[in-house]
């Protein structure tokens, strides 16, 4: 995942900052108990926000005051016995692996070095996770195929690019043949369109200058890292996922941490979408910031 998916703590209750913490740390320990370390590199807020929907329904997991390589010293809370976040760990490990397959075959230099020295490390990891979900791990590997197809022929349209990742998302919904499988996988499927796009937006500097695949760039004939003479259209196409989102998640009917995912969704992704588009969004925290909020 990308880090993108966060909240906006000022607007927190003290007690849904210490949830979102208990379930991020919770999170990090099933990754560590079913996969090892290195795995946890990977871990962020993103895979955290997948935790929370999938088990907002229910009311399985409980809390635990345990000791980790962060915290050696002074024990954390964190979830525990959760199926949810067994299961958001074993995603999070099939999306690390195919990650990192994705980045040797489509980047060069220091960044495919990079993976083809950690794609070894993270594959015993990935092996056990694919045991454990094989439908997921192939329903993923295959939307990641066709995204690099498309992004080898060079595809101008965003909407084409973005279906990929957001079928991807999709995939990792728990299969359960009910109303609240079709309800999560519209949920996610809308959270990965809207995750893609804000990736090419940001990544948009970096693509220019590399030469590489975005089709932001491509679908808008950009010449240069700006997108205010686009941000019009962009906006109403990341709205349109974001009240796809909202809309899911009301159809959810939420059991618990309803105020804290609402917090993500109506808040959190909102301001990474104009901090994005208005080339803030580095000095607003970045992405991939682990840890406590």
């Amino acid at each position: 995942m990308f880090g993108f998916i966060r909240p906006v703590k000022d607007e927190l209750r003290v007690r849904e900052i210490r949830r979102f913490q208990e379930v991020y740390c919770g999170l990090c320990h099933a990754i560590r108990s079913r996969y090892g370390r290195f795995h946890t590199l990977f871990l962020s807020y993103d895979m955290t926000f997948f935790a929370l929907v999938l088990g907002c329904t229910g009311q399985d997991g409980h809390t635990e005051c345990r000791r980790c390589g962060a915290s050696p010293v002074r024990a954390r809370r964190m979830c525990c016995g959760s199926a949810a976040i067994d299961w958001a760990a074993d995603v999070s490990v099939l999306l690390n692996y195919h990650k990192l397959r994705d980045t040797v075959r489509d980047e060069t230099g220091a960044r495919q070095l990079a993976a083809r020295l950690l794609l070894p490390l993270a594959a015993p990891g990935y092996r056990k996770a694919a045991a454990r979900l094989p439908d997921a791990d192939r329903e993923i590997a295959d939307c990641i195929d066709r995204l690099a197809a498309l992004e080898a022929g060079r595809c101008d349209s965003i909407d084409r690019a973005a279906d990929t990742t957001a079928r991807l998302l999709a995939a990792a919904v728990p299969p359960t043949g009910d109303a609240r499988e079709r309800i999560l996988r519209q949920l996610f499927y809308h959270t990965g369109r809207w995750v893609y796009l804000i990736d090419a937006c940001e990544d948009l500097p970096d693509d220019l200058s590399r030469g590489s695949y975005n089709p932001v760039a491509l679908r808008f004939g950009l010449r240069a890292a700006d997108l205010s003479p686009v941000r019009e259209p962009l906006e109403r196409t990341l709205e349109h996922s974001l009240a796809d989102i909202c809309t899911a998640f009301d159809l959810l009917g939420a059991q618990r941490d309803a105020g804290l995912i609402e917090n993500i969704i109506w808040l959190g992704l909102p301001a990474v979408t104009r901090q994005v588009l208005d080339g803030t969004y580095q000095m607003n925290g970045g992405r991939m910031r682990h840890g406590s909020l």
